[in-house]
């Protein structure tokens, strides 16, 4: 039995490590062709271990001021999104997770489905109605576009953890004349931070890495110098 655990242990290490390797492998290789020269990108066989390595193009990539104007947008594009998904998400995960109303599972079924129709099946239309408001242009637009596809998860991801929790504290803080608003405050919102965490990273990440929008909604950067 002894042996058998000790296999057993040693070959879930084994699986561990080529599972890590295999989730890594991509951002090493993105690392390793970073600091390889330019000449040596397509030498075959590659350079697993570039040597020496080259910092020409992280010296001219922070060198360049459009790339740090994109960077910051980008950044407070996305941390704009994250906040007013949270804002929003915490409220409506609370009223569907902590109340009873008509319809509330058709309702869940809906905001899900959202999520099921393809950035490309509507960009055209909102294209439209961001031109139409006079957004175009503005991070604001991209901000609330972003909102369709980081809104439906982060409000099924909260509602989970609404849903969980005890309903004694939420009748206590009602015993001791809490309003609901302050009970969400201080008593559930506080009990629900990892699930809010949990949906903030994966909402800032989905902004993070958007581009049909950012492409669509924005004029293109000017060419760099020559």
């Amino acid at each position: 039995m002894k042996f058998r655990r000790i296999l057993f242990r040693f070959l879930f290490l084994i699986l561990i490590i080529l599972f890590l390797g295999y989730l890594l492998f991509p951002i090493y290789w993105a690392i390793n062709t970073s600091l390889t020269p330019s000449k040596n990108l397509s030498k075959t066989p590659a350079d697993y271990l570039p040597f020496p390595p080259d910092f020409n193009a992280f010296q001219r990539i922070l060198s360049n001021s459009i790339f740090k104007i994109s960077l910051l947008n980008s950044a407070i594009v996305a941390g704009s999104a994250t906040l007013l998904a949270l804002f929003l998400g915490a409220l409506a995960a609370c009223a569907l997770g902590r109340f009873r109303f008509p319809g509330k599972r058709p309702i869940l079924y809906i905001i899900l489905a959202m999520t099921m129709f393809p950035q490309i099946s509507i960009v055209g239309s909102l294209y439209e109605m961001i031109v139409n408001v006079g957004l175009y242009n503005t991070k604001f637009a991209l901000a609330a576009s972003y909102l369709l596809t980081t809104l439906p998860f982060t409000i099924w991801i909260l509602t989970s953890f609404f849903k969980s929790l005890p309903s004694e504290l939420e009748e206590a803080a009602y015993v001791d004349g809490a309003t609901p608003l302050q009970t969400f405050r201080f008593v559930l919102l506080p009990l629900a931070a990892p699930g809010i965490v949990t949906s903030g990273i994966l909402a800032f990440i989905h902004s993070w890495n958007e581009y049909l929008f950012a492409m669509t909604f924005t004029p293109p950067p000017p060419p760099p110098p020559p």
